[in-house]
This record gives C-alpha cells, structure tokens and sequence, in this order.
C-alpha cells in the first residue's frame, strides 16, 4: 500500500531552503522510489490555527520506505535546514487509500 509524507511550510529564508533541497532530493530518493505527487507554493489553506504556504507530497510504495527514508542519516542531515529555512512546519506521513 502507498504512503505520502506530506510537508507544509513556509519558507522564510530562501538561499538556505536551497540548500536544504539539494541534499534532500536524494536523500528522500526522490526519483528512485519516491514520486513527487505534488508540490505547490501557494497552498490555499482552508481549515486549522496555522498553516504555510508550501506544500510538497511524495509517494512511496510502502509506509516502510516513506519512513525509512525520512529516518535515514542522510535525510535527518539535511533537515535543519528546512527547520533553520522555514517556519509554519508540519510533517506527516500518512497510508494510502
């Protein structure tokens, strides 16, 4: 069964995300076994407190792989970045239908 990690945000400092996206792209195996499903910078946020402006969605085919990828070394390397880049964050990982 599919899983998405889903991750909002809104990005305050953009040189920095730039970094982050670099290291991420590979280390959440993007283009391997993961698939962006969607990804969008003005998210139209309809429900909640508090939500940002990007939204990015990756498709795994499993809920092992989606969490393995965001548990790797290489992934929980990178990911101060985004902290350090963005604020309004969530993250989520979530089964498929």
């Amino acid at each position: 069964m599919s899983a998405y990690l889903i991750v909002n945000f809104d990005v305050d400092d953009a040189a920095t995300y730039k970094q982050y996206q670099k290291g991420a792209v590979p280390s959440l195996g993007i283009g391997a076994n993961a698939k962006v499903v969607a990804y969008d910078t003005e998210t139209l946020q309809v429900e909640g407190e508090s939500a940002g402006h990007q939204t990015v969605v990756l498709e795994y085919p499993t809920m092992e792989e989606a969490r393995a990828a965001y548990d790797s070394d290489a992934y929980q390397a990178v990911l101060p970045l985004r902290f350090q880049a963005t604020s309004k964050h969530f993250g989520v990982i979530v089964k498929g239908a």
